[in-house]
């Protein structure tokens, strides 16, 4: 899957799948040497042993100050960002072989779509923490200073690994989604082409030109029937009933995509969306009670922006694959099949219309815990959940 010869939309799928197996999350390659392999195992455990510990220190200095809620808000949000991503590394982990195969599920049509047609678009430690030993003292104070630099720097890199390669899988998926609501209104093939596949040099040109946050179906007309697969390229049946048929299979596909999705990664994104809704309140309580302080204000202001853009960019991806997918149905009855029917005067097209119709009119999703959607409104709604909380903390702090 990795070795493919158009290097367009995989460049940065390439990039983290490199920085997830040499870091310890994934294994290497086959054809890496044994040595190779055996340091790959053990950085891996040193990793795990390493967040262990830091998780450990962090902990026992929140509970050895439970009643300072100070204290205990500052830990607890570096003790919570850290166990959602162990914990979303430990799910990359062992779902390999799951996200591999949505790799090539997803990124597979694109390079078809991309040779064929897109749209086009205009003195303290830094981290509080308990120890077994003295930390004032030196080497063990630029030791620990070093390997608290280590954890954060190890964690923000998966943070980044981790969060853009699930991304990529929404994003690109959107992508077939938009293609797919295009092909239904080019199945006519008395008045669109069917187009035809074009050089990898000239497909890179034409992805240099997609601007994948804004993408709208009103700007980006596409006057042809694209392809999902070689196959369809030389389908000889290229009458409207083929083409809706094929739009039909396409459509199955990327429903089947999504429910495996939502299996593989909803309580991924569940352990996100709460572990964001409690960073964003811990951080904006710690804003409040050192406000007083330019540096820690700072400090948790950057954590804060930190947990909120995360949280941004899964709801905002997840509410265009959504709004993308709601025009199917429309697009379905734009087609132009009673044009078709008049020609034939065949009752099975009509029936065969209004029937993939009644899939589609149940939303497609990507959902967390199988409960949240990931759109815009549940965005709003955990923004205004950490408010709620941050004002009880607030008031139960100005009571006492």
């Amino acid at each position: 899957m990795e070795n493919v010869s158009v290097d367009t939309h995989r460049k940065f799928l390439k990039i983290n799948f490199f920085v997830l197996r040499y870091s310890g999350i994934w294994p290497l390659l086959p054809s890496a040497k044994i040595g190779w392999k055996i340091l790959n195992i053990i950085y891996k455990y040193l990793n795990l042993i390493a967040y262990i510990f830091y998780l450990i220190t962090v902990g026992a200095d929140a509970l050895t100050n439970v009643t300072d809620l100070t204290i205990f808000g500052c830990d607890g949000c570096f003790f919570f960002g850290t166990c959602m991503m162990v914990y979303k590394s430990y799910k990359f982990s062992v779902r390999q072989k799951e996200i591999t195969k949505f790799t090539d599920e997803i990124y597979g049509p694109i390079d078809i779509l991309l040779q064929s047609s897109v749209p086009r678009e205009k003195g303290l430690l830094p981290i509080r923490a308990i120890y077994p030993f003295d930390t004032t003292v030196s080497p063990n104070y630029e030791l620990t200073i070093f390997y608290q630099f280590y954890c954060v720097a190890y964690i923000l890199m998966m943070a980044v690994t981790v969060d853009s390669t699930t991304i990529g899988l929404m994003r690109w998926l959107t992508i077939q989604v938009l293609a797919l609501t295009n092909n239904y209104k080019n199945c006519d093939s008395k008045l669109t082409k069917r187009a035809g596949l074009i050089s990898p040099d000239e497909s890179y040109r034409t992805f240099a030109e997609i601007n994948l946050l804004k993408i709208k179906d009103q700007e980006n007309l596409i006057c042809k029937f694209l392809a999902f697969e070689e196959q369809e390229i030389k389908d000889c049946n290229d009458n409207f009933t083929g083409r809706f048929k094929t739009c039909i299979r396409n459509y199955e596909r990327i429903r089947k995509i999504v429910n495996n999705f939502n299996t593989t990664f909803s309580i991924f994104l569940l352990i996100q969306f709460a572990t964001s809704l409690l960073i964003i309140c811990l951080n904006g309580f710690m804003i409040l009670l050192n406000a007083n302080s330019a540096a820690n204000s700072m400090r948790f202001g950057l954590y804060l922006f930190m947990s909120f853009a995360e949280l941004l960019i899964y709801c905002f991806y997840g509410n265009q694959f959504t709004s993308m997918a709601d025009t199917l149905t429309h697009n379905q009855w734009m087609s132009g099949w009673e044009c078709a029917y008049e020609r034939n005067y065949n009752n099975e097209l009509s029936n065969l219309v209004t029937t993939s119709m009644m899939p589609t009119l149940k939303p497609l999703q990507f959902k967390a815990g199988g409960m949240f959607a990931l759109s815009m409104p549940t965005f709003l709604a955990i923004v205004k959940s950490s408010y709620s909380t941050l004002v009880l903390l607030t008031t139960v702090v100005a009571d006492e």
